[in-house]
């Protein structure tokens, strides 16, 4: 029998404890695969949040710590912002005439996108702008395909003449892609006057210079913009955001400058450089002694500012140019090619670099004889001398305690002087024993205070104080004190600015008091509003109000009766003193020292009440003029010009003695239709005398005419019942003629002379009015400047 069969229950009983069993073991398996992709999962979360960390920390700085600064650059992305300049403000004079302005001006763009997408010529337009604007034109083209920047600037500062030619060239064309956008300029209308002074702007707006750079933060306007969005191509999206911050204008700057009175200065010391043939240029100025306020400044020779770059001394520009092209002879990257571009470079630089410069604040050199007033006023005020001291010059003298001979310009001497003789001969020798009755502490506690070792305080920039003995040097009779001291007193071994002496002289003759200088009297600004004002500063007390009258005095005998009489001046009570000074530190090629000289005049006036001070220091004349060379033959003439030219400007009331009749301008009246007694009465009033021409009863004619001006003393023709026949003459050459000789020369040509200057027989004529050779009416007046050709310093 086989095997037995299981029962049905028990199979299915056993078959269900497998299914659990497997069931078990599969729950097992997925228990442990679940625990295992747990595992997997968070080991992948971890790294997830560790990859992703950063990059939030990232975002975080990004929009939180650095917002501000990216906000910034996408807005620089998105928008363009356009500077619009504030007109820089206007330069005035004392008078309110303007010396420098902003003037329109146009810069020309290329926009390179626009002119590409319009499908313009851009070989034409290159042509045209090329030649319009003297530009190569394939620069031109180039910059115009250029895509690289929205805008291509092709020119800069055009004149509106220029600007209107292009516009009409768009217009023609129907071009799209040349701009025009307005700027400014600046513009000195009176070209180089004062050019020192006022300085200029560069290329960037900015003062350079002068004023312009003193007083920059007050000139300068503030830069506005507007803001608006861009798209592709940089291009300007119409119809969006669009901001504008409005530019302010600069404020205004009045100076103390008066343009006439700086003309006439420059316009005197002009005609001694060319009459005395002078190779270093000059320098002057005016000065009000009461108050420190500059009316003219002037540093020849000088620059035009509207073309500050341009070197305008013509022999130092041929020699410029002779530099460029002999580099550029060589071949380019050589070794004589680079040697010779630097010095090129160099002396372009240095050229223009010395005729920027304001050598009447920045230049020391050595006073002369000028700085004997300040020498004498010291020991007159400290009671040293008095005005009975007495001296003896033999021409030369041992003064003990100095090993050279002490030499007096007169080898001869001028034997026994008191003081005024002293400064009217402008004695060495006496000024020598003057500064040792002074004493070396004295006279440099003196110095001091008169400001000569500190600078004027002008508000100029770039001002020196030049270079003075340490107190010890002349104080120390034991080292080399007593010679110091003795050349100090007259002007010699030391340097000083020629404001600092100009100053200094004021103070002398003002009553006594040291003023601090300036050259701008007020600031404003655009609407008028004063926003800064200078007054007169007094710095202290250097001398008595009684000592300051004695040496008035004295100063004005040397016009009268010293060494100055060429600085005469018609009318006008003027004294001053004269000074010649060598180049003592310049040494020749060969390292010799120069004989060159400076030669001056410091003139003050009126005497009786002094208003104005005037410098004119003339920088190495020419020996081959045939001229003595001094202060009193060059300098002192052309002071007293210029005095003859601004004192009836400025008001100050003429007076004329008998012996300055010759030199009173009478204008005539009309005398038609009068009888000669009628006419001779009114002839008299003015110092005039007539000669009668035919045998009517009333004037019928008269030369010169009515209207015309004529010297007092003169002779005027009448006619009685005749017309007056006039005929022209040609100006005859007075130069080197005396005043008598002059005045029979002018009568037998029908003319007649206004003397100036040194009216003595041993002076000759220097200077006339009307050049030799001009055709002239008879009964003309010619102006002739008279000067003692021998007068020492």
């Amino acid at each position: 029998m086989g095997a037995a069969l299981l029962p049905i229950d028990s199979l299915k009983s056993n078959l269900k404890g497998r299914m659990r069993l497997r069931k078990k073991r599969e729950y097992g398996r997925l228990r442990q695969d679940s625990g295992h992709h747990r595992r997997i999962l968070a080991v992948m979360a971890v790294l997830g949040v560790g990859a992703f960390l950063p990059i939030c920390v990232q975002l975080g700085a990004l929009m939180v710590g650095d917002f501000s600064r990216y906000a910034e650059l996408a807005l620089r992305n998105q928008t363009r912002s356009t500077s619009v300049s504030g007109d820089r403000g206007i330069l005035y004079d004392r008078n309110m005439n303007i010396l420098a302005c902003s003037q329109g001006v146009e810069n020309v763009y290329l926009d390179p996108h626009e002119l590409s997408q319009s499908k313009a010529d851009i070989p034409a337009i290159a042509a045209f702008l090329g030649e319009l604007l003297e530009l190569d034109p394939s620069w031109i083209e180039e910059q115009a395909k250029d895509k690289t920047k929205r805008y291509k600037q092709v020119a800069a500062r055009i004149d509106e003449e220029t600007g209107g030619k292009i516009r009409a060239y768009i217009n023609s064309q129907g071009i799209s892609g040349i701009h025009l956008e307005p700027g400014t300029k600046r513009y000195y209308p009176y070209g180089s006057l004062a050019a020192q002074v006022i300085g200029f702007t560069n290329a960037g707006g900015d003062g350079c210079e002068g004023v312009e750079a003193a007083y920059d933060s007050f000139l300068s306007g503030k830069t506005g913009k507007v803001i608006t969005t861009k798209g592709n191509n940089e291009m300007d999206m119409p119809f969006s955001y669009e901001k504008y911050v409005s530019s302010q204008q600069g404020c205004s700057v009045i100076l103390t400058l008066d343009a006439t009175v700086q003309s006439c200065l420059e316009k005197q010391m002009e005609a001694a450089i060319a009459r005395y043939d002078v190779k270093n240029g000059a320098f002057g100025m005016v000065m009000n002694v009461n108050t420190g306020e500059i009316l003219a400044m002037a540093t020849l020779g000088s620059y035009d500012p509207n073309d500050y770059q341009t070197v305008a001394d013509e022999k130092a520009a041929a020699e410029i140019e002779a530099l460029r092209l002999a580099y550029l002879a060589c071949p380019e990257g050589s070794e004589a090619y680079d040697a010779g571009k630097a010095a090129y470079q160099s002396a372009l630089q240095a050229a223009r670099l010395k005729q920027w410069r304001n050598r009447c604040i920045s230049d020391g050199y050595e006073p002369g004889s000028t700085f004997k007033v300040i020498t004498m006023a010291s020991a007159l005020d400290c009671g040293a001398i008095d005005l009975n001291t007495n001296f003896y010059c033999r021409g030369a003298e041992h003064i003990p305690g100095r090993s050279q001979l002490l030499h007096c310009w007169r080898s001869a001497g001028h034997g026994a002087e008191q003081t005024p003789q002293a400064l009217q001969n402008s004695c060495n020798i006496a000024f020598a024993h003057i500064a040792l009755k002074l004493g070396g502490d004295r006279f440099y506690d003196y110095v001091k205070n008169f400001g000569i070792l500190e600078k004027t305080g002008i508000d100029l920039a770039g001002e020196s104080k030049g270079v003075f003995f340490d107190k010890a040097l002349v104080t120390n009779t034991e080292k080399w004190g007593t010679a110091s001291l003795t050349s100090g007193s007259f002007g010699q071994t030391f340097k000083l600015t020629p404001l600092q002496l100009v100053r200094g002289i004021a103070a002398v003759v003002n009553g006594g008091t040291l003023l601090e200088p300036y050259i701008v009297s007020e600031v404003v600004d655009a609407d008028g509003n004063t926003v800064l004002k200078q007054e007169p500063t007094a710095l202290r007390q250097v001398i008595s109000e009684e000592t300051s009258k004695t040496m008035c005095s004295l100063i004005a005998s040397v016009v009268e009766e010293g060494t100055a009489k060429n600085a005469k001046t018609p009318g006008y009570s003027v004294g001053g003193k004269t000074g010649t000074s060598e180049k003592i530190d310049v040494f020749d090629e060969n390292g010799q020292r120069v004989t060159d000289k400076i030669v001056s005049f410091v003139g003050i006036a009126p005497m009786d009440d002094p208003e104005y001070i005037v410098l004119v220091a003339l920088d190495t004349p020419s020996r081959e003029t045939g001229i003595y060379i001094s202060g009193g033959v060059m300098a002192a003439p052309t002071v007293g010009a210029v005095m003859a030219d601004i004192l009836p400007y400025l008001g100050v009331r003429q007076s004329f003695g008998e012996e300055d009749r010759k030199g009173q301008l009478f204008v005539l009246e009309d005398y038609t239709g009068l009888t000669a007694d009628q006419t001779e009465k009114r002839l008299k009033q003015s110092y005039l005398s007539c000669r009668k021409v035919g045998d009517g009863d009333l004037v019928t004619g008269q030369i010169p005419a009515a209207g015309q001006s004529v010297p007092g003393e003169s002779e005027i023709l009448l006619y009685f019942g005749e017309t007056p026949d006039q005929t022209m003459v040609t100006m005859p050459d007075f130069r080197g003629l005396t005043p008598d000789q002059a005045e029979s020369l002018a009568g037998s040509f029908g003319l007649y002379i206004l003397a100036a200057g040194n009216p003595s027989q041993t002076a000759v004529a220097a200077e006339q009015s009307v050049a030799p050779g001009q055709t002239v009416p008879t009964g003309s007046t010619v102006t002739l400047i008279f000067a003692d050709m021998h007068a020492a310093d």
